[in-house]
């Protein structure tokens, strides 16, 4: 598409690299991409991505005036290796790694690389640096996404399925094409276009032996990088390849998806009252599950909240009072007294009934059986669409996935550890108390307990197998959940179990009892025969 030169700018007193589009190459709007490009690079200000100075004009057209860097890409890096025996370990943890960093910038600024493949990465002595992206995206922004589209803008050998079918350029086309250029980092071949890696097991086609010194998490996030839906691909930003038992000595903070609750509020917002910089986000009903979801701005320093119509926050739920509270702002928190509901008001992580219970930002209460967080975003924002869409994916009790999300995670794991020949158990834990034999509807208490055994339960699950990714965890009942282990073996598996349980035994009620079985996963078994 271009050329480029090495050249030395007189007014910095430094060597730099310029970008001129050949003629051949000229498309329609070119121009206009390379500005885009200036624009875009150099709002991403990364080590890991290529410095952008200038946009110049010249009797070929503008020149894109880049930062100079002294490396080889790392397509000839690969064949160099090849050469060699492939990649040490901690040499690909490294490319990796700072690969993943400068997508991840890219990302966050909402902008999309469209030709990320090893060609498009620089290595040097001591980095690894992405160049060339916005021009791609430019050129595939012509043609958008539609049944049939021919793939442009990028190079089809890295593409996702669903770009080279319906073309145009996404974030998780990046997020294939970094799985891809890490995947040929380990077998030292350019994939074919629209070539499956998942297709058959992993050690029948790798060259070299890298993946045997990975922790098994490590090589998972490749895999999940390589799925064919875009869902599952896990973000540039929560991918790590470091080996936590040498490089660390604290436990793991697992990047788990979690409800956001906006930005914290300003000092100004803390001092005196502004009305709907506030709002109450419903994240749990028992009996009206349409309300989860829904936002009520928090207009005036004194709400009153119940399931009357004539109430200020007005939450239908069988189990809320008609008139069942009333919340008051105090500096940038509010307090919610009980007005002697019915059900009651409860903290969270408490079991007691509370006439006051005060909610900070980012904050949960539960009123009867409904949950309500303090959040600082408005109805119909991107915050309250992302914040939509996890608790369309998620319990909002317990943060779990709901069945539906759970089949689809578990099947993914189950083809993970076909592909990967490593063993798979499935951890059932339910919640027993007196009211078991009465009713399968949970109590408050019970709620309660659940809610905190499930976070306790996953918590200490991913410190003992020293976990960077987050288990695959879902509801499957009133008080059933389950959790999935890929890696240990069943006798591991079995001590994990039993030391969770023992320890997650004491936060409970002295009603309510905990236990758990153990199942192993066979290759041909279905996620749905683990599950139930």
């Amino acid at each position: 598409m271009g050329e480029v030169f090495l050249a030395f700018d007189r007014s910095t007193q430094q060597t730099v690299a310029l970008k001129v589009v050949r003629d051949e190459s000229r498309l329609p709007g070119d121009d206009e991409a390379l500005r885009q490009e200036a624009l875009i690079a150099r709002s991403v200000g990364h080590p890991n991505v290529c410095r952008v100075h200038d946009l110049a004009p010249s009797p070929w057209g503008p020149v894109l005036v880049m930062e100079h860097i002294n490396g080889q890409t790392l397509h000839t890096h690969i064949r160099r290796k090849k050469a060699h025996g492939g990649y040490k370990a901690d040499e690909f943890r490294k490319i990796a790694s700072e690969v993943c960093g400068g997508l991840a910038a890219i990302h966050a600024q909402g902008l999309v690389h469209g030709d990320l493949k090893p060609g498009n990465v620089m290595v040097t002595e001591d980095r690894a640096i992405i160049l060339d992206f916005g021009f791609a995206q430019e050129r595939a922004r012509a043609a958008s996404r539609r049944p049939g589209a021919p793939p442009d803008g990028g190079t089809p050998n890295y593409m996702a399925p669903e770009r080279l079918r319906s073309g145009g350029a996404s974030v998780e086309d990046d997020l294939y094409a970094l799985a891809l250029t890490l995947w040929e980092m380990w077998t030292c071949r350019v994939p074919e276009p629209g070539y499956k890696p998942r297709a058959k097991p992993m050690r029948q086609q790798i060259m070299f032996d890298v993946p045997a010194s990975l922790s098994i998490d490590e090589v998972k996030q490749i895999f999940n990088g390589l799925a064919p839906d875009p869902e599952m691909r896990p973000s540039a930003r929560h991918l790590r390849f470091f080996n936590p038992v040498q490089l660390t000595t604290s436990p793991m903070q697992v990047p788990r998806a979690r409800l956001n609750a906006g930005p914290p509020l300003g000092r100004g917002h803390q001092t005196s009252f502004h009305p709907d910089v506030q709002a109450m986000l419903v994240t749990y009903a028992t009996n009206t599950p349409e309300i989860v979801g829904e936002i009520f701005p928090l207009e005036r320093p004194e709400l009153s909240l119940g399931r009357q119509s004539s109430q200020d926050i007005c939450l239908p739920e069988a189990t809320v009072s008609g008139h069942h509270a009333v919340l008051r702002w105090q500096s940038g928190s509010w307090e919610l007294e009980d007005v002697g509901s019915t059900n009651g008001t409860y903290a969270d992580h408490d079991y007691e009934r509370k006439k006051k219970l005060t909610i900070i930002h980012g904050g949960e209460g539960q009123v009867g059986e409904c949950r309500i967080k303090l959040v600082s975003f408005k109805p119909q924002s991107k915050h309250h669409k992302r914040a939509q869409d996890y608790l369309s994916k998620r319990d909002g009790l317990t943060g779990l996935l709901i069945k539906e999300h759970l089949v689809k995670a578990i099947t993914n794991e189950c083809a993970f550890a076909e592909w990967y020949e490593a063993p798979m158990q499935v951890a059932r834990y339910e919640l027993r108390g007196p009211n078991r034999q009465v009713s399968d509807r949970p109590t408050i208490l019970e709620m309660l307990a659940l809610r905190r055994a499930a976070d306790r339960v996953i918590e200490l699950t991913e410190l003992a197998n020293t976990s960077l990714l987050p288990v695959v965890a879902g509801r499957t009942g009133p008080l059933k959940f389950v959790v999935s282990m890929v890696g240990p073996s069943l006798e591991e598996s079995r001590h994990v179990v039993e030391q969770v349980v023992s320890q997650v035994r004491g936060l409970l009620p002295d009603t309510i009892e905990l236990v758990a079985t153990l199942v192993k996963w066979e290759p041909g078994k279905s996620a749905k025969s683990l599950l139930e």
